[in-house]
């Protein structure tokens, strides 16, 4: 159901089960990963090429957020340039900060002949990942989002005109047409680093934020939609895991089967997390987890370090099996906690300069 409201009754950053859906991406990330190198992560169930669909969930979620952020702002505020001077300098510090930090100390330790280390970047790969040309390992994901940043504002402001449904919904298939035609997903590359192919996943996000505040999430009726939408999302995501996939349908199908499926990641996982926000407060508590939660936020600095962190379990250390995994999880969490008190948390009460001495009072 749709009501016309403005806004939703609380923050979208402040809601404790949005943190809990990043710590479920970036837990898919670090067990495919960790599936891979051989580690035991769920016995009788490869977690191997999951990865991707945690990366894809991280796409939703900030195609979701910032929609929504921007769509709640009054109309005089899209008409403020410090509202676009606050974006673009929040963008910028959400990502380089920690980012620059892994390019310089993967520069530094490459120039030391260190070999172990999974990102190897002379001068000239450390300015091609400086300029988002490059994206070795798992470092491609960061072009792609900082690329849909640009796009943003042109999303938001489209489904803000829409109004309606009428329009909304003609919007979104007119953006997936468009992304299709231009990037088709049969075209796309392993880790490539240009936006078009991931457009349907932030084009769903948009949709999912514009959904999300008009949707009336108190009634009865619409609280058992969003289990019913839950349930139809969280069985497709299960069944596309590619080890399940391989049970259910096709016993040749690799690891990458569903590696270019963005339009379907984009509905479901838009889908989950509308159900998860707006169901009721069962669908909600899982996500609200407390340690689901803690890994949500320290979850981009989780996302840059686990790879490190993998490499010298396995390497100079040499674990193996569990032990290796429990290492894994343990090196990944310290090192994800120092990172984002040092090199994260000092960034994101930072507002644009001019915005915040127009709020002094005078």
């Amino acid at each position: 159901m749709f009501s016309p409201l403005a806004a939703s009754t609380a923050p979208a950053s402040h809601l404790p089960a949005l943190d809990g859906l990043r710590g479920l991406a970036v837990l898919l990330v670090l067990a495919s990963h960790a599936a891979n190198a051989g580690l035991p992560v769920l016995p009788g169930l490869s977690l191997s090429g999951t990865g991707k669909s945690g990366v894809y969930l991280f796409f939703v979620l900030s195609g979701y957020l910032l929609t929504r952020i921007l769509l709640a702002k009054p109309a005089a505020a899209w008409r403020q340039g410090h509202t676009w001077a606050d974006y673009a300098w929040r963008r910028v510090l959400r990502i380089w900060p920690v980012y620059l930090v892994v390019l310089l100390a993967s520069a530094a330790l490459t120039a030391l002949g260190v070999t172990w280390w999974p990102f190897a970047l002379d001068g000239a790969a450390l300015v091609r990942h400086l300029m988002l040309q490059e994206g070795m390992s798992v470092l491609w994901s960061i072009p792609v989002e900082f690329k849909y940043y640009l796009w943003l504002p042109l999303v938001a402001l489209g489904f803000r005109l829409a109004g309606g449904p009428w329009l909304a919904l003609p919007l979104l298939a007119l953006l997936l047409a468009f992304a299709a035609w231009l990037w088709p997903a049969g075209a796309s590359l392993v880790n490539d680093i240009r936006l078009g192919p991931y457009l349907p996943l932030f084009f769903c996000g948009a949709f999912a934020a514009w959904v999300s505040l008009r949707w009336q999430s108190v009634a009865v009726t619409g609280q058992r939609r969003a289990v019913l939408l839950g349930a139809l999302a969280g069985i497709s995501l299960v069944a596309t895991v590619p080890s399940v996939w391989r049970l259910l349908f096709d016993d040749a199908a690799g690891n990458d089967v569903n590696h270019r499926w963005f339009l379907f990641f984009g509905v479901a996982w838009s889908a989950l997390l509308l159900a998860v926000l707006h169901g009721p407060a069962r669908l909600r508590r899982p996500f609200e987890w407390a340690a689901l939660r803690w890994s949500g936020r320290v979850s981009f600095s989780a996302y840059l370090w686990h790879m490190p962190v993998l490499a010298y379990v396995l390497g100079p250390l040499a674990l193996q099996g569990a032990v290796a995994l429990l290492a894994l999880l343990a090196g990944t969490a310290l090192a994800s906690w120092l990172s984002y008190r040092l090199f994260e948390a000092p960034f994101q009460g930072l507002r644009w300069p001019p915005l915040l001495q127009s709020r002094v009072p005078r």
